[in-house]
């Protein structure tokens, strides 16, 4: 498993309550989030750490969960495109996942 190149476990923080909300507390409820959806991805979000940790509010349960929120889907693909480019290329990106968010 590699380890998040998006977000800090061990922060025990949530990824979209520390963006949207500027809440930096900690949680005790987090779930791992691969940010690029399917099987196939998500096996390439765990190579390369393109990975998160939410609360139950921003990962499944509700309308500000990113599987049920297409918007804050796309933010996270987004955000995810920007750090591996930030560790590689825009071109490798684009090798590796055929499709640009940003």
């Amino acid at each position: 498993m590699a380890k998040s190149i998006m977000h800090n476990k061990e922060d025990r923080t949530c990824y979209l309550c520390m963006l949207l909300r500027d809440d930096y507390d900690t949680r005790g409820d987090l779930q791992e989030h691969h940010a690029m959806p399917g099987t196939a991805n998500r096996r390439l979000s765990e190579r390369y750490g393109l990975k998160v940790y939410l609360c139950m509010e921003h990962h499944i349960v509700g309308p500000q969960a990113v599987h049920n929120n297409m918007k804050l889907r796309r933010l996270l693909q987004a955000n995810a495109q920007m750090a591996f480019e930030r560790k590689h290329s825009h071109e490798k990106w684009m090798e590796v996942f055929g499709r640009s968010f940003v």
